[in-house]
């Protein structure tokens, strides 16, 4: 059963910017982010994605993250990898990056970009694929498990899944890693576990993706395991045909019920009127 229970961080006294949204759309290398209260300290998180529109893969992708204050005075810049090491075509990759409130004090905007990345001729082939996974929402966190299956001839070593979890608005709202799994033999299964936290509420997250790949080998395809509002709505309509089938019932009950009582009446009836009659035609003879 799904906890959605309320759960909020209190506002960080920072700039008036603590949850700005940014996508940047269709380039080549697309950046979606969004800057939150740091859960650890009194900073912020700046959370996101990098998604591979080329039509080949990227590797060692290198984001740059850059607060400015007043007059675009630049007031502190970081860079952070993506969690994949090879991004395939039309895939995904979250990063991630804290910053202190000390380093950005005042900011007035920041800025986060793709840096740098490399295009492979030759990139990692499939190895392993998703072969179950499942979610479960609580106050402020996610587990996310399931099973991966090694799909080629050769030992699969070094395993990373990767889930990525979102808002309505499409903004990643946690992001977690296991690496739990070592070595997976040919037609081996191994399971993974990741623990997301969500910063806002897990009530917020409509969507969660799992992506991965091993040290020399990529995942099959990406997995969407489940929309939380849709499964909801779909225990809601359970809930509600439950109780509409329960209702059905009782309301076939009680006219069927009533029927009886009805047919069962009249056949009293019935008799009584036999039995009068009869006495009737006894007193005529008699008299």
């Amino acid at each position: 059963m799904l906890m959605l229970l309320f759960f909020n961080f209190s506002f960080l006294m920072l700039a008036p910017l603590v949850s700005v949204e940014v996508v940047v759309g269709k380039e080549s290398v697309a950046v979606n982010h969004k800057l939150y209260p740091s859960p650890e300290n009194d900073g912020v998180l700046v959370m996101g994605e990098v998604i591979n529109n080329l039509g080949t893969a990227i590797s060692k992708v290198n984001v740059s993250v850059t607060f400015y204050g007043e007059g675009a005075q630049e007031l502190e810049k970081a860079y952070c990898m993506a969690f994949l090491d090879v991004i395939p075509p039309s895939r995904r990759s979250a990063f991630k990056y804290p910053f202190g409130n000390e380093d950005i004090e005042n900011y007035t905007y920041y800025d986060v970009v793709v840096s740098s990345y490399v295009v492979l001729e030759n990139p990692k082939p499939t190895g392993f694929s998703i072969l179950s996974s499942k979610a479960v929402l609580y106050a402020d966190r996610t587990e996310v498990t399931g099973t991966v299956k090694n799909i080629v001839s050769s030992n699969v070593s070094h395993i990373g899944v990767f889930a990525l979890l979102y808002d309505e608005n499409g903004f990643v709202a946690a992001t977690d890693m296991d690496q739990a799994i070592s070595t997976l033999e040919p037609n081996g299964t191994g399971p993974f576990s990741c623990f997301t936290r969500v910063i806002n509420n897990a009530s917020d997250v409509v969507q969660c993706i799992i992506t991965g790949e091993s040290w020399t080998y990529g995942v099959e395809t990406e997995k969407v395991i489940f929309s939380a509002k849709s499964q909801n709505d779909w225990v809601n309509y359970a809930i509600a045909a439950a109780v509409i089938v329960g209702i059905a019932a009782l309301a076939l009950s009680l006219f069927l019920l009533r029927k009886r009582y009805k047919k069962r009446k009249h056949s009293v009836r019935g008799k009584l009127s036999k039995g009068r009659s009869a006495s009737s035609v006894s007193e005529h003879l008699n008299g």
